[in-house]
């Protein structure tokens, strides 16, 4: 990675509100921290977010913040050891719902030397903690578990013999971890190995590195502060780790060694986001430096814009920050001693940034700068770019955690097999069987059982059409809004949602004159552009998010005039202005199978567990077989929806003349109402109207309707009011074809290929086929062949009880499982949330 992405618009705008977000955020980070977990994060290139600066730079207390829990402050180890911070929201879902808890781990991947170990061991579980007052007393425990290696070592109770008693209201520190004594007499002196700290409960999705502090001098010698930079400049060094820089507001940052350090590996600043903090150690009375600091952190909302870095190099800032720089006010000492507590804190930090006269007037000047300023805005900004960079290498380390576990897999396959069950082929086709039953009733929605899988695919194909109504044109005429679908066109709008809306706007019009005092088009277009209520109350509606207005279409009108008599346009002007509007089905219908395919596995996976988790290897076997069936027909589904999309975006056409030439009339009748600015109609009006109708009817002048008779009357732009009218009625005509298509291409050929007869039996076979080695081939023979003989042995060779050698393979499986996790994850079968490693488990695991 050379570029981290940049922050994604809808986290770097606030707070990870969205549901969606949430799990996708959670889900991309537990895949990095499982990688780290296995100690092939450098392997793999898992980018990591890593926070750095000087031992005064305020960096612990911005550690703090985003954390929410209070970190060792004594002067004896709060800089001695990396911690490593990860933070995850409550499961909202299935995850028993709210609370705070959290795990303190032990990471040792380095020597006493600093030296890192080419067979690093598995983290090791210290100790829970559900109380997040004792995570001071806790952490403090595992860093000097980490400074004491000989110590821990000698003990008999290891590391769990430093963990304190926190069955009381206040953590008691163990026996063993006061016989240590005075932290300045501990072993070491600084380690690169790492506390990890899992928070379950918290804010943000988000995991973070604090290294210690940069030192300038030591009483113990000049090794430590080299030991110190060696470590800083090792984490910096990496092309996928993040840098976040703490910067302290008062100080030259050209006189901080954490500028030339990330400068000679990041000169481009693509990787480097800055935090500006103690700003309030600024007087109000020092304009300039307020001046220089406030256009700084501005223009750092710019990423990558030449403004950005010229201005900064004007402030003596000669690195370009792709990712702009972060303002935060954490307590003082003096609050800090007085016990202030997290919500204290923050409300204090609103107040400053509410109440400096500088901060205070340039949020006024520029919005935009509000988020960049306090810890909420750091938090949830630096978890969208650390979530954005882990996507950006899924590729990558989905090649590698394959190759890791062929690896393993291999060397699972050496040992000797334990002794296979009887009959093993016909209870491995009844198995195959009856996961095609169950996923059938899934599929159709069949049985005496509950229909969720039904229910959430359906789910998908409503959020579906709610996009596809939304990607149809609408245009502004005078002070109206007027679209293509009205209420009954928007299957999916409740009906308690229909029942709210104006009459104009069931009919798929807006009187925008009603916001914010709107009286021209210019200002209803900007009212659709800025007005935040107006836009909630469209989208809410199912309203199109994209509109042109008349002055548009007069121009697009006149860029295609050619030899045309007066009265006719061109057709050219038709097609580009219908295709403006196309192009945006493609991208919804893509979300959609893949929104029902990640389901798919889910269920898929599920099943297949439900039948065959009495045999270990055959469960691994057919789900991989299973998630690949998935894959191809996902891929086959995706090139035919591809081809609909395409011949909806290439192609204008319907045969559907009649209800095409309704709709037109209607549409153009509406467009001229919106010029003209006709009053509205009461009820006694349109009767007379009617009346007048009827009697024009007589004389052979049919008009059902006042729209109808508009139609009739000339306007200065009746050219370019029909070809609006035309582009309504013909996205009336065909969204009727997408939105109800792409469902049906996924319905056949992803769901009902997928329980098809013998189709879980022939994916299986491909899957052998694809094994390297003889055996492979054998059984790939034997299946093809359809020999009783040579399916029995294949079918025993996966439905095994594996026994003897127990220690070993509980040592192989533990570590298989969780490659084998962080691969599904990272293909997309499966969630983060449901693989857990009991404390005892993860400790026997240490040993591999």
């Amino acid at each position: 990675m050379t570029t981290s992405p940049p922050i994604p618009a809808a986290a770097a705008a606030g707070p990870l509100a969205a549901t969606s977000y949430q799990h996708i955020s959670a889900r991309v980070l537990g895949i990095a921290d499982k990688l780290r977990e296995l100690g092939v994060d450098k392997e793999l290139e898992v980018p990591t977010l890593v926070i750095a600066g000087d031992q005064s730079s305020g960096k612990s207390s911005v550690v703090e913040a985003i954390a929410g829990v209070a970190l060792p402050r004594s002067d004896g180890t709060c800089t001695r050891c990396p911690t490593e911070v990860q933070l995850r929201r409550k499961p909202t879902v299935g995850g028993g719902g709210s609370g705070w808890s959290a795990k303190v781990k032990l990471s040792r991947s380095f020597d006493v030397e600093g030296r890192e170990l080419s067979d690093k061991p598995p983290v090791e579980f210290f100790c829970d903690v559900s109380d997040a007052s004792h995570i001071t007393a806790c952490v403090t425990a595992a860093q000097a578990v980490l400074l004491n290696p000989t110590a821990v070592e000698s003990d008999p109770g290891k590391a769990k013999a430093y963990v304190p008693d926190l069955s009381g209201p206040q953590p008691k520190p163990s026996t063993a971890f006061k016989a240590l004594g005075d932290a300045t007499r501990y072993e070491l002196g600084f380690t690169a190995n790492k506390v990890v700290l899992e928070i379950l409960g918290a804010d943000v999705d988000l995991t973070i590195i604090d290294l210690p502090g940069i030192i300038h001098d030591h009483p113990k010698g000049r090794h430590y502060v080299t030991m110190v930079e060696q470590m800083t400049k090792q984490n910096l060094a990496p092309k996928h780790h993040i840098i976040a820089m703490a910067l302290p507001a008062g100080l030259d940052p050209e006189t901080q060694a954490i500028r030339l350090w990330v400068r000679e590996v990041d000169p481009a600043g693509d990787r480097s986001i800055g935090i500006i903090t103690k700003p309030d150690t600024i007087s109000e009375r020092e304009t300039t430096a307020y001046g220089k600091l406030v256009k700084l952190v501005s223009g750092g909302n710019h990423f990558g814009s030449h403004a950005t870095s010229d201005l900064a190099a004007a402030l003596g800032d000669h690195t370009q920050l792709q990712h702009g720089y972060y303002v935060v006010r954490n307590p003082g000492q003096e609050e800090l001693e007085a016990g202030i507590t997290f919500a204290a804190a923050r409300e204090a930090e609103a107040r400053y940034f509410a109440e400096n006269i500088h901060w205070a007037h340039a949020t006024v000047k520029s919005p935009a700068l509000a988020h960049r300023l306090g810890t909420k805005n750091l938090r949830d900004g630096l978890s969208a770019l650390l979530v954005a960079a882990i996507e950006s290498q899924l590729p990558l380390m989905r090649r590698t955690a394959r190759e890791c576990l062929n690896r393993l897999e291999e060397e699972i396959a050496r040992l000797p097999p334990p002794p296979s069950s009887t009959d093993a082929l016909h209870e491995l086709r009844g198995m195959l069987r009856s996961v095609e039953v169950l996923l059938d009733k899934d599929v159709h929605a069949t049985g005496s059982g509950e229909k969720i899988f039904y229910q959430r695919v359906q789910q998908v194909y409503r959020l579906y059409g709610e996009s596809v109504i939304r990607s149809t044109p609408a245009f502004v005429v005078g002070l109206t809004l007027v679209t293509s679908l009205a209420d009954g066109d928007k299957a999916f709008l409740s009906a308690g949602s229909k029942q709210q809306l104006e009459p104009a706007w069931r009919d798929g019009e807006v009187q925008l004159e009603m916001y914010g005092g709107v009286t021209t088009e210019v200002e209803a277009a900007r009212a659709l552009a800025e007005n935040k209520d107006l836009q909630q109350r469209l989208e809410a509606a199912l309203f199109p998010g994209k509109h042109m207005t008349l002055e548009e279409v007069t121009a697009l009108h006149r860029r295609y005039l050619g030899n045309e008599l007066p009265g006719f346009s061109s057709y050219d002007t038709l097609v580009e202005l219908i295709r403006a509007f196309k192009g945006q089905w493609a991208d919804h219908a893509a979300k959609c199978l893949e929104d029902v395919a990640a389901l798919t596995q889910e269920q898929a996976a599920a099943v297949v567990t439900e039948l065959f988790g009495r045999y270990p290897k055959a469960l691994r076997f057919i789900r991989s077989a299973m998630s690949q069936h998935i894959d191809t027909l996902t891929a086959e589904a995706a090139k035919e929806i591809r081809a609909l999309t395409d011949i909806e975006d290439r192609d204008i056409f319907t045969l559907n003349d009649h209800y095409f030439s309704s709709q037109f009339t209607i549409f153009l009748g509406r467009l001229k109402r919106a010029y003209i600015k006709g009053p509205s109609l009461d009820y006694s009006t349109i009767n007379q109207v009617q009346n007048l109708l009827g009697q024009l009817a007589t004389f052979g002048y049919t008009f059902r309707t006042c729209d109808e008779l508009l139609t009739c009357q000339p306007t200065p732009v009746d050219d370019e009011l029909r070809m609006m009218a035309a582009c309504l009625a013909y996205f009336k005509v065909s969204f009727k074809r997408i939105q109800d298509g792409v469902p049906l291409h996924i319905r056949s050929f992803l769901l009902r290929q997928l329980v098809s007869h013998q189709g879980l039996e022939d994916a299986v076979l491909r899957h052998l086929s694809a094994k390297t080695g003889s055996g492979g081939q054998r059984m790939e023979a034997a299946l093809q062949g359809r020999t009783s003989a040579g399916l029995e042995e294949a079918a025993k060779e996966l439905l095994v009880e594996e026994e003897g050698l127990a220690q070993q393979r509980v040592q192989l499986k533990g570590l298989e499982r969780r490659l084998r996790e962080a691969l599904e994850v990272l293909d997309g079968d499966g969630d983060v949330f449901q693989f857990t490693i009991a404390p005892q488990q993860e400790t026997q695991s240490a040993s591999v």
